[in-house]
């Protein structure tokens, strides 16, 4: 007999009133009746239906069957959930303290929120992306979840061994129980021989192939002093944060690849888990979002050293307080936006009154409580010891003749009166110099707060999408007043925006709007907006850093409450449609916005002056073709515009790529890493093996190069052939910096294009490099093989205007 929602929630009431959990199982075990007034008996809940996809098992579970006789722990959630992602560290507790030999079996129920998540390929992808080995049934269209009643994300189910209910978890934060309750139902069902050892048919299918890059999540750029763009992928899959030059070539692995963990040091023992957000706030200096640990990090390239500057791993609710550094808890930063901007540098004067504001929050410092900036002297008022109105000695420019008064020159000159324009030296009458008015019964003193503004200041603060409590914080790296209203001390890390509850609420007041999983983040310096991928209202925010507005710009709903608008729909403000957004970029040539449409595989175009939103790249359809704006990308998570403008970075998280979009040409390339593999340097029996060419000035250059294979070397079928071009300098062009090799002919095709003339490059030599990454198989064993060829280009303006070479590799 199939439980109703009604008698599940009898249940649930029955079990509440036992003070003692041993006495909750007794009443299951026996199949008894309650005491009065509840009558409900407690029966087996429905069993799975037939035809579902499982996956990490060999066939179907079924709970009359292989589950007889087991603990059976129930997990409803869906993959796109953050507060999901919290309570698998509970499961993974209790699957270590419990084997399925012990009578115990943990299983996820996937109930799917969004259309994409219902796609039994794109489950298995999150469950090796989140290293989820227990099985788990693909609920695609709810009918567990709404046989028993199911009402949110995460909700845990615990059965007893004959399938009937024990305990239900709604939420992340009652998971802490999880454990102690299926130990004392162990305990009892054990004694009373309930429980059998019996094995299941299980099988992970969570392991992938472990290239340079897994899942990676968010990805940015810079730019250093020597010209060379740098490339910083959250290599999240593998718990490192690569840093590539942008040809590919893999400078730094910071990490260790594929083991999580919590730990500072250099590149080579520091230790991420998960890690997502990435910002630069200087050329050398990169801010880690190390989501899993909740925690922000700070990579230093130069010293090659990686620190923790907030949180400690574990995981706070969001509030309106504050931590300075790492000596508190954050909760799952998804997102990071480092933002240097000029704000007007105030001196705040000190009031005559007591402030009648209610206490700032913990961490805040008030400005109308105690001074926290030493004030000036106040204007209007000369310095001692001259009196009022006196100039200074010995040559007062005003001193009148004797016997005239002090100050007072002979009629009839005004008193104290400069020649024009000058202004008279005594304060305009009536309003006493410097005395503030007091403040009106029940006003705030911010109201009579005096300013004087001085000159611009240059403000550095980084901005954290944080996703585990639907908020944005800010960590300031000066003494900030933020906002006009409240003083924070350099090192302070503190909610900014958000109430904390999962909504989609726009307002003028930051801590009064919701946000719903904010994932994404960018900033606009010339409209002085931050703009947030709000992944579960699936839309777009921005936030005013000018007035701390919370505005909605497309997608979502009218409604607060309604995280259910979503679909893939053209349009402006609320009736264009997105699903799931993760990524946003602003890109400063267009005004426009870029946006990961996460769930339908786009990236799409806003534009914030008319609420528009158009897509741009992608199909609708996940996939890995490489066609201009007719793209395939899987889930792209991550975005970034490089520092010039003319390329657009795309995560492309189930692919486990990185996708270059050329903005000119509307041609998408994969950027191909060369692992371990770095520019090697200037040596003379390298220069001597340089091939030189000579071309004009804005010439062209066409390489065609073949692989040539010994008989025995076969390339591997199915196998990228890769190619990565490196040039000498930003003014030198190709149509594309990588590629890889025409799988038909093993050819490649490339032009290049020198600079316009400059005297600096005249006669000078230029070397180009081509570098390959190729996979090899000799009697069905397999490597990397890595030749390259090297030229030494000449611009000369008597040489042709068009070099053909063409060459073949040999292996």
């Amino acid at each position: 007999m199939e439980n109703s929602p009604e008698t599940v929630e009898t249940l649930e009431d029955i079990l509440s009133d036992f003070a003692s959990l041993d006495a909750a199982a007794e009443i299951v075990a026996s199949g008894g009746a309650a005491p009065a007034p509840f009558k409900a008996p407690v029966e087996p809940i429905c069993d799975f239906e037939v035809g579902l996809q499982w996956f990490n098992c060999s066939e179907p579970l079924s709970i009359g069957r292989q589950l007889r006789g087991k603990i059976v722990v129930l997990d409803f959630f869906t993959y796109c959930c953050i507060n999901c992602l919290h309570i698998l560290p509970h499961l993974r507790k209790v699957e270590e303290r419990f084997s399925t030999e012990n009578g115990v079996v943990v299983i996820g129920v996937h109930s799917a929120k969004f259309d994409n998540e219902k796609d039994s390929e794109n489950i298995s992808a999150a469950l090796k992306r989140y290293d989820i080995t227990h099985p788990v049934v693909n609920d695609c269209e709810g009918e567990l979840w709404s046989k028993l009643g199911i009402s949110c994300w995460p909700t845990v189910l615990v059965l007893g061994p004959e399938g009937q209910p024990l305990y239900k978890l709604v939420g992340e934060f009652n998971a802490d129980h999880l454990v102690d309750f299926i130990s004392r139902v162990v305990t009892y069902f054990g004694s009373h021989g309930k429980l059998s050892p019996h094995s299941l048919p299980l099988s992970s299918s969570t392991s992938v192939l472990k290239g340079p890059l897994l899942f990676p999540g968010k990805i940015t750029s810079t730019t250093q002093q020597d010209g060379l763009e740098l490339v910083a992928v959250a290599n999240s899959g593998l718990h490192t944060v690569i840093i590539t030059s942008a040809d590919g070539i893999i400078k730094h692995v910071i990490g260790n690849s594929g083991k999580p963990g919590f730990a500072d040091g250099n590149f080579s023992t520091a230790l991420f888990n998960a890690p997502q957000g990435l910002a630069f706030a200087q050329c050398d200096v990169l801010f880690v979002a190390d989501t899993e640990n909740h925690a922000i990090r700070k990579i230093d390239l130069t010293k090659e050293t990686v620190i923790t500057i907030v949180g400690n791993t574990l995981k706070a609710a969001g509030n309106d307080g504050s931590t300075v550094y790492n000596a508190n808890g954050i909760s799952s930063p998804w997102d990071l936006c480092f933002v240097r901007r000029q704000v007007p540098s105030t001196r705040h004067l000190p009031q005559p009154f007591m402030s009648i504001c209610p206490p700032a929050p913990p961490g805040h410092i008030s400005l109308s409580g105690v001074p926290v900036l030493p004030p000036p002297e106040p204007p209007c008022i000369p310095p001692a010891p001259a009196p009022p109105c006196m100039p200074p000695a010995p040559a007062p420019p005003f001193m009148p003749l004797a016997p005239g008064p002090p100050c007072m020159p002979p009629a009839p000159a005004p008193p104290c009166m400069p020649p024009a324009p000058a202004p008279s030296c005594m304060p305009p009458a009536p309003a006493p110099p410097c005395i503030p008015a007091p403040p009106p019964p029940g006003t705030s003193a911010f109201a009579q707060e005096i300013t004087e503004e001085e000159s611009l200041k240059e403000q550095e603060v980084l901005f954290i999408a944080m996703a585990g409590c639907h908020q944005i914080w800010a960590l300031f790296f000066q003494d900030t007043t933020w906002w006009g209203k409240e003083f924070f001390v350099a090192g302070t890390c503190v909610n900014v925006a958000g109430s904390g509850s999962e909504a989609n609420r726009n307002n003028s007041y930051p801590r009064s709007a919701s946000f719903a999983q904010p994932s994404g983040l960018t900033y606009s310096s010339k409209l002085d907006e931050i703009y947030i991928a709000d992944s579960e209202s699936s839309s777009i925010r921005s936030i005013s850093l000018k007035t701390g507005k919370v505005s909605a710009v497309v997608g979502g709903s009218k409604t607060p409450d309604d995280l259910f608008s979503f679909g893939d729909i053209d349009g402006n403000g609320f009736n264009a449609k997105l699903q799931h957004p993760l990524g946003v970029a602003w890109h400063d040539r267009s005004e426009s916005l870029f946006v990961a449409d996460s769930y339908n595989h786009k990236i799409k175009i806003v534009k914030p002056g008319v609420n528009s939103c158009v897509a741009y790249i992608g199909t609708g359809k996940p996939g890995n073709l490489l066609s201009g704006l007719k793209s395939q990308l899987h889930e792209p998570g991550g975005l970034c515009v490089n520092k010039t403008g003319t390329e657009l970075y795309i995560a492309d998280t189930n692919n486990h790529t990185i996708k270059v979009f050329n903005f000119s040409t509307c041609t998408i390339t994969e950027l191909a890493l060369i692992c371990g593999d770095k520019e090697p340097e200037d040596k003379t029996d390298e220069a001597l093996k340089a091939i030189p060419l000579t071309v004009n000035f804005g010439g062209k250059i066409m390489l065609h190069v073949g692989l040539s294979l010994p008989p025995q070397l076969q390339l591997t079928e199915g196998a990228p052939q890769r190619w990565s071009l490196h040039l000498p300098g930003l003014s030198w062009k190709c149509d594309a910096s990588s590629g890889v090799f025409d799988s038909e002919s093993s050819t490649a095709s490339i032009s290049v294009t020198a600079p316009a003339y400059d005297q600096h490059q005249h006669q000078s030599l230029n070397k180009i490099r081509l570098t390959t990454k190729l996979f090899v198989c000799v009697d069905s064993v397999c490597k990397v093989a890595t030749p390259s060829l090297s030229f030494t280009v000449k611009c000369d303006a008597k040489s042709t205007n068009e070099v053909i070479y063409k060459s073949t590799l040999a292996l």
